[in-house]
């Protein structure tokens, strides 16, 4: 379903929703709101292009300011008709994998809870796999300056168009929750200098999550299905016409169906003036040559008044399984396309970082954050072409301007 249709569709939806009130006579209670940030990042690392995740055509060149990372706007609307239905709406334009602000329809869902336990939402929603996942482009909902790369970076659908159902109860001195859903995928990425979507992919996933006044608890799990990806066709057809056994034991190993799993364990503790966020997630990628790995992220901040210093750290190790291939020399140009492949995708890169966090005025924040970056492989990092980088070091400053209106 297009964005066109499913916004048409919704709206359908929530003016029948309106007439199931329980005061037929009543309007909806509307409310419209909205994000946004203006970020300047520089580094002086030359060749070199850092990217906040997959999805991003470019970023911040070395040796040049720049403002495409992290500057984005996004505007909601919301509709209430009853205590039991409801609609959301909100719209994003960020820099994405064609290298423009075209907006996107990140929400697009109708709300029934017919009690205080249960809730169920259906149309586009987003993929529940990180804490705030909910406000993943809301700069103002977090401590430093964007989302820790190294897990916020790497799982670029998510969101998609289908349902959701959450189940809640109280828990001791907080609540619980447990949530399951599922759809049609939305979301790409873009690498080798080229964007890749995946239209035919379906999501599924699963949380459980407790929450009190200091402390949030929550597990994730979800899963990607793609059918009819023919990226590596041409490999596996060339592979196959060689005739060496392992040659073409490489060629029955490619797929044109994979899965994306994630799985995150995630906690959250904020009281008086102190606050700390960490995510430790095991992530798996089917397509050949197999790759799995750990991300993990730490950001500690200490408020004092309007000030909060804070500091982040940030790791991921993403490797392939070993699929050695030797090729006679006559096949040398498909041996560079093979080791290519079986590499594209490996990442070995961490951050350290600290900043300071200025909410001068109500709804608006000024956030100043220096990072250090090395990678021995990464795809988030990539050359101004769009190849992955290998053996960088750089220093990335950033200023952002976060508000909510």
């Amino acid at each position: 379903m297009t964005t066109t249709r499913l916004l048409i569709a919704l709206l359908a939806i929530s003016a029948s929703s309106g007439a199931l009130a329980d005061d037929p006579a009543s309007e909806p209670l509307w409310h419209f709101g909205g994000f946004g940030t203006l970020g300047a990042g520089y580094h002086s690392q030359e060749d070199v292009v850092y990217r906040r995740d997959l999805e991003q055509a470019c970023g911040i060149e070395g040796d040049k300011l720049g403002f495409r990372l992290d500057t984005r706007i996004g505007l909601q609307a919301s509709a209430t008709f009853n205590p039991r239905w409801s609609t959301t709406i909100q719209a994003v334009s960020r820099l994405n994998s064609e290298g423009n602000w075209a907006p996107m329809l990140s929400w697009g869902f109708v709300r029934y809870a017919p009690t205080d336990w249960l809730e169920l939402r259906a149309g586009r929603l987003g993929a529940d796999i990180y804490l705030e996942g909910d406000s993943r482009h809301v700069g103002y909902a977090y401590t430093a300056a964007r989302p820790p790369t190294e897990v916020y970076g790497v799982v670029t659908q998510d969101r998609f168009d289908g349902a959701d159902l959450t189940l809640r109860t109280p828990i001791g001195d907080g609540l619980g929750s447990v949530k399951v859903y599922g759809g049609q995928s939305r979301g790409d990425f873009y690498l080798y200098g080229q964007r890749v979507t995946q239209d035919d992919a379906t999501t599924m996933g699963a949380t459980i999550e407790w929450a009190s006044d200091t402390l949030t608890l929550k597990a994730a799990w979800a899963d990607i299905h793609a059918r009819g990806d023919r990226s590596l066709v041409e490999l596996r057809d060339a592979l196959a016409s060689v005739p060496l056994a392992q040659a073409q034991l490489r060629a029955s190993q490619i797929q044109t169906s994979h899965h994306i799993t994630f799985a995150g364990l995630s906690a959250r503790y904020e009281n008086g003036p102190w606050s700390l966020q960490g995510i430790l997630a095991r992530e798996t990628f089917s397509q050949f040559p197999r790759y799995s790995g750990w991300g993990s992220s730490v950001v500690a901040g200490y408020r004092i008044g309007a000030w909060k210093p804070y500091l982040t750290w940030g790791r991921i190790s993403f490797e392939p399984d070993d699929s050695p291939l030797a090729l006679p020399a006559p096949a040398a140009a498909l041996q560079t396309a093979y080791d290519i492949v079986v590499d594209r995708l490996t990442m070995n890169q961490r951050t350290f970082g600290a900043g300071v966090r200025y909410d001068f005025a109500t709804d608006y924040a000024l956030k100043v954050q220096i990072e250090k970056i090395n990678a021995s492989s990464s795809s988030i990092l990539i050359t101004p072409s769009g190849l992955p980088v290998r053996d960088a070091s750089l220093t990335l400053f950033t200023v952002v301007l976060d508000f909510v209106f």
